[in-house]
């Protein structure tokens, strides 16, 4: 069966088509990502830009069509943090379903974090155990840790590389007083929210998300961004900390040049990085390895669930 998958993120919009066969093997037939930065000011005035929301809905509207024309006889289209915060979201996702054919679901913090997890673990070959896994966005931060395909311990913290970039960053290249801003408010919200989460036990760490991705690219010194080489690759801790300094100490304009950072992403990704040392240093682990099957693998294998059971595709809007 052909899927096609649509996440809109704080940041990217994302668009995966893909078979599924009835062992739940994946083939990806068709992905792209875009930099739409719909949770721009999102963190200022708790609302969706206007503009914002035009440039995002030119670039879902593509991507529906893409995948349509890629052939996917059930398309799922599905918004996480920008559309869970802001008070005009609701409105933005219904006004979207309307124009795209397709509804558009305001995942839940919980509910993301479950397909991130169900999608990262379905590309690890066997099994790895006791895993824990790191999904840093642009509006906020999943973090699960489980056995199996499903957690068993899932949080969605409001820790993003747009939100908190445009509340404690101002200069290029970060200060240093914005650094520990920034650092200081991460382990604030690790202190108060992860104090129940246990690293016992954990076999491996992973990571998923465009600032996880560019370290892996980096890692490499890949020329050009390959998916297939950077899936699976192990970040040491000193590798991370290494990676982090360069970031957070060049300006935006050698950030931009850097080969798997996204032009759409350099501004932000010193935010990212201190998120991922952190998280390495919360959960003692000596790495991470690299993912690169987020939240829309989650949603295509998701809906292959459902058409598995004879549940409908999500009506057209």
């Amino acid at each position: 069966m052909r899927i096609g998958a649509v996440d809109i993120g704080t940041n990217s919009v994302r668009l995966l088509v893909a078979d599924v066969d009835e062992r739940e093997r994946l083939r990806t037939a068709h992905r792209m990502g875009e930099i739409s930065r719909l949770g721009e000011g999102i963190d200022r005035t708790g609302l969706i830009d206007e503009a914002a929301a035009a440039r995002t809905l030119e670039c879902l509207e593509r991507f529906v069509h893409e995948a349509e024309y890629s052939g996917a006889s059930r398309i799922r289209v599905a918004g996480t943090n920008a559309f869970r915060v802001a008070r005009n979201g609701p409105e933005i996702a219904a006004r979207f379903s309307e124009r795209i054919g397709y509804p558009v679901e305001i995942l839940s913090g919980e509910e993301e974090a479950q397909l991130v997890f169900l999608a990262v673990l379905s590309g690890q070959g066997s099994s790895p155990g006791r895993a824990v896994v790191v999904d840093i966005g642009g509006g906020s931060t999943e973090i699960i840790t489980g056995e199996g395909e499903r957690g068993t311990q899932v949080i969605s913290l409001e820790l993003g590389c747009v939100r908190l970039t445009e509340r404690l960053i101002d200069s290029d290249p970060p200060s240093e007083a914005e650094l520990q801003a920034v650092r200081s408010h991460v382990l604030e919200i690790f202190a108060e929210k992860l104090s129940t989460f246990s690293a016992a036990g954990v076999d491996r760490a992973i990571g998923v998300g465009g600032t996880v991705t560019a370290f892996g690219a980096l890692d490499l010194g890949l020329v050009k961004y390959d998916p297939s080489r950077i899936e699976n690759h192990h970040l040491t801790r000193e590798r991370i900390d290494a990676i982090a300094k360069h970031l957070c100490s060049i300006p935006l304009t050698q950030r931009r040049d850097l080969a798997g950072v996204s032009r759409g992403r350099a501004d932000i990704i010193p935010a990212g990085a201190i998120i991922l040392c952190e998280f390495v240093n919360r959960f003692a682990v000596n790495g991470v390895y690299v993912s690169t099957r987020g939240l829309r693998y989650g949603l295509v294998l998701s809906e292959a669930r459902r058409a598995a059971r004879g549940g409908a595709q999500p009506a057209r809007a």
